[in-house]
């Protein structure tokens, strides 16, 4: 079994997920199986450095069995729409960590072959700016967990999930979540891109894009990191806060929308022309 790929893993239990893609064979990525417990978490398993328990929002338990490789869901049983997303996203977070990974609460875009993550609160607005994106056919790379190593982004599942449709965005979409969301599907993705930057969100005037410096950038990306409690390596982060950032600032009105994407494009551009011109 070749197992599916998802967040830099690969994943088994899942083969009738189909918003992930099929993993590659002879990829050399950590392993995890998904299972599901439809009842309580058992009380007397011994929780260490090699196991992980979190407390979903919903009241199910994820025991994430590092010796094993396996992560199980202790609760009712979750539909395939719903493992895709947002249920993956736990595990993967803890395997992907424990593999020496850091890992946001971010989504990312890819301009030119090179990822730019966007982060931001849960309100922020990042599902919405990347199906925004995603109908300009901007490749996107991830929606709500970025996943970076190696100086890359990986891919998430192949869908973005919206509270509410964009208006003028013409992209497929479907029910998914129990009715609470619309899911549009991604196209397949290379697994990997080469991480350029960084876009933290804020609603306000605008459009505008304010460059940070390392140090602002670096808090921020602390602040942003997925599962606080593990460590992370400080050098790993003080180099990825040494990558370009900006703040962007979008009013809160969807017509904003085209013009938040050109000025998206402008950095881009600008960007890449900088990195072009460095001396190799």
């Amino acid at each position: 079994m070749t197992g599916r790929f998802a967040y830099g893993l690969r994943v088994y239990g899942l083969d009738d997920v189909t918003d992930l893609m099929p993993a590659e064979p002879g990829d050399d990525l950590p392993e995890v199986t998904i299972r599901q417990h439809d009842g309580p978490r058992p009380t007397e398993v011994p929780l260490d450095r090699w196991r992980q328990v979190r407390l979903l929002a919903d009241g199910r338990h994820l025991t994430v069995d590092r010796r094993t490789g396996t992560a199980t869901f202790h609760g009712p049983p979750l539909t395939p729409d719903l493992l895709a997303h947002p249920y993956l996203a736990p595990p993967a977070v803890v395997v992907n960590r424990w593999a020496g990974r850091e890992t946001f609460h971010a989504g990312a875009f890819v301009r030119h072959g090179r990822a730019y993550a966007v982060l931001g609160p849960r309100t922020a607005g990042k599902s919405s700016l990347l199906a925004a994106l995603a109908a300009r056919d901007v490749p996107v790379l991830a929606d709500d967990v970025a996943v970076v190593h190696d100086g890359a982004v990986f891919a998430g599942p192949r869908c973005i999930d919206l509270r509410q449709p964009v208006p003028g965005a013409a992209l497929a979409g479907r029910t998914a979540r129990e009715g609470s969301r619309t899911r549009v599907p991604l196209p397949p993705i290379a697994v990997r891109a080469p991480l350029a930057g960084w876009f933290f969100l804020r609603w306000g005037d605008g459009p505008a894009a304010t460059r940070l410096a390392a140090i602002d950038a670096l808090g921020r990306l602390a602040a942003e990191r997925s599962w606080p409690q593990l460590p992370s390596d400080p050098a790993v982060l003080l180099g990825l806060a040494a990558l370009p950032a900006w703040e962007l600032t979008r009013p809160r009105d969807w017509t904003a929308l085209e013009r938040t994407w050109r000025l998206i494009a402008s950095v881009t551009e600008s960007a890449d022309l900088a990195t072009a011109g460095r001396p190799a």
